[in-house]
């Protein structure tokens, strides 16, 4: 799973995309999907055309506060959202 910006600028990509990719991983094993829809055969294509799917409308059933979370760290445009993986633990601690 990977961000647009590290497709895009892959020599100066920041720690961020990591915490990209964490988020996107919690969404896979949340809802046993990736958070795009890859429906073409080129998939860089799809990295670059397409928004991450809202978690809820693959899962209804995560509660509200979680998926906001989620939809927030797998914001792209026009950066990624959370800077460091400590903002993003604290987000998904402050939903307890």
């Amino acid at each position: 799973m990977m961000c647009r910006q590290q497709l895009l600028n892959y020599k100066r990509v920041q720690p961020e995309v990591d915490v990209w990719a964490a988020a996107a991983c919690l969404y896979y094993m949340l809802t046993g999907f990736f958070p795009r829809n890859f429906t073409d055969r080129d998939l860089l294509k799809a990295v670059l055309e397409n928004d991450c799917v809202p978690i809820s409308q693959r899962d209804a059933s995560i509660p509200q506060r979680l998926a906001e979370v989620i939809d927030l760290a797998l914001v792209e445009k026009p950066e990624i959202y959370f800077k460091s993986a400590t903002e993003f633990k604290q987000a998904l601690l402050d939903v307890l």
